[in-house]
């Protein structure tokens, strides 16, 4: 960044902060810690999924981090066993609303890219401990477009972790969304994860902002 765009962010920002008299606000929204997870009813969640016996929904949490960042937990039921939560998580980022919001923002909630080779190894083994882990050779396409998946598998469980992040705003994203992050993990006595992953094919985001859907769901 050169001298004189430094130079000029800076007096916007200061002059934004003069106006708004927000001293103490831009200090504690520096810092500031994601609320705790609060309940949120199935008909609240803003996702719909499809009817699936194995994996009904049976919760749903929400948590803001500042302003701009909303997460959404919704908790699956688990046929099988293993430790862990079957659950689709859902992260939004919304653009500021004010100069000020621009500038002084929460740490973001998700890394962009998702995942790194070491990261995503790290997950695995903590998701599905003691199980045999491989990412899918070839990315799998919902209403929202590609996603990659993970497959893990132990004598008589599948597990399955999908992952997704919706940055398109020519054909998809209205402009106040910034980024949607999602993330399916879950685990069943079906060998063939395709069966796993259909709950996830199927989604219907249902945000108040509308996200279209840029293709047709297409079943691999």
């Amino acid at each position: 960044m050169s001298g004189r765009s430094w130079l000029t962010r800076a007096s916007i920002l200061a002059a934004a902060l003069s106006l708004s008299g927000c001293f103490g606000w831009v200090d504690n929204n520096l810092t500031q810690a994601p609320n705790p997870w609060r309940r949120l009813t199935p008909a609240d969640l803003p996702v719909t999924l499809p009817n699936s016996p194995q994996f009904p929904i049976v919760a749903g949490r929400t948590r803001a981090t500042g302003a701009i960042y909303t997460s959404y937990m919704v908790v699956l039921g688990n046929p099988t066993t293993l430790p862990g939560e079957n659950r689709l998580a859902l992260d939004v980022h919304t653009l500021p609303d004010s100069p000020l919001g621009m500038f002084v923002q929460p740490p973001r909630v998700f890394p962009v890219p998702l995942y790194s080779s070491q990261t995503l190894a790290e997950t695995l083994a903590r998701e599905f401990p003691g199980m045999k882990a491989k990412v899918a050779d070839a990315a799998r396409r919902n209403r929202y477009g590609d996603y990659d998946y993970a497959v893990a598998q132990d004598a008589t469980n599948t597990c399955v972790l999908a992952w997704q992040l919706l940055s398109d705003h020519d054909r998809m994203l209205p402009r106040r969304i910034e980024a949607i992050r999602l993330e399916y993990r879950v685990c069943g006595t079906d060998r063939n994860p395709r069966a796993l992953l259909r709950v996830f094919d199927g989604m219907v985001l249902t945000l108040p902002e509308t996200v279209l859907e840029i293709d047709d769901l297409k079943r691999l």
